[in-house]
């Protein structure tokens, strides 16, 4: 699957580092749609997980309420991305914390989507692709993101990888434009081919 390009309003923030917004209570202005009221019980950050599937050493995380949160990855790599779903309101050790369970439970009503959403310098579109690997438990099944392919290109690149959670209460057709983004993340992403020899 090819990425979609999507100009968010969050890019103006860009310089700021990862940004992350729950959209449960208002109106999303890209999105249509508005979520109910919050409840305490929502995700309020992103985790991505980066696994690179030749090299067990090569990985890197981002949260992305972390402040200056950035993912690293190797260029010629293929890499195994793990999408969580956390509640910082909720104690670390407690079920309430990772609500990725609970995404994947309800997991027709939902879609992970990724957009490089800008480049500094390289070629992030063409250095930088995914694809979904899991599947939703509706009856004919489509696309999750919760678990996800990436593999980079030869050259170096800085740019920005944007995260969504959308919600798609039946409306989910295997795009991401129906409903409304639940949470988003900006994450400042980096292609180092000098990565390679640090872990090869």
């Amino acid at each position: 699957m090819k990425k979609n390009k999507i100009v968010s309003a969050t890019l103006a923030f860009a310089l700021l580092g990862t940004i992350s917004t729950w959209q449960g209570c208002s109106c999303n202005k890209v999105k249509i749609g508005c979520g109910g009221p919050m409840t305490g019980n929502e995700p309020t950050a992103i985790m991505l997980i980066f696994r690179n599937i030749n090299n067990p050493a090569d990985i890197d995380t981002s949260l992305s309420n972390s402040g200056q949160s950035s993912i690293t990855l190797s260029a010629n790599s293929s890499y195994h991305v793990q999408v969580l779903f956390l509640n910082q309101r909720a104690i670390p050790s407690s079920a309430g914390y990772d609500m990725t369970p609970s995404v994947v439970k309800e997991s027709s009503s939902y879609l992970v989507c990724f957009n490089d959403s800008a480049t500094f310098y390289g070629n992030q579109s063409a250095n930088l692709n995914w694809i979904r690997e899991d599947m939703d438990n509706s009856a004919s099944p489509m696309q999750l993101g919760v678990v996800d392919s990436f593999w980079t290109g030869a050259d170096s690149v800085c740019g920005l990888l944007q995260t969504t959670l959308h919600h798609q209460y039946k409306l989910k057709n295997g795009d991401c434009d129906p409903g409304y983004v639940d949470i988003q993340a900006l994450d400042t992403i980096y292609i180092s081919p000098a990565r390679n020899a640090q872990y090869h």
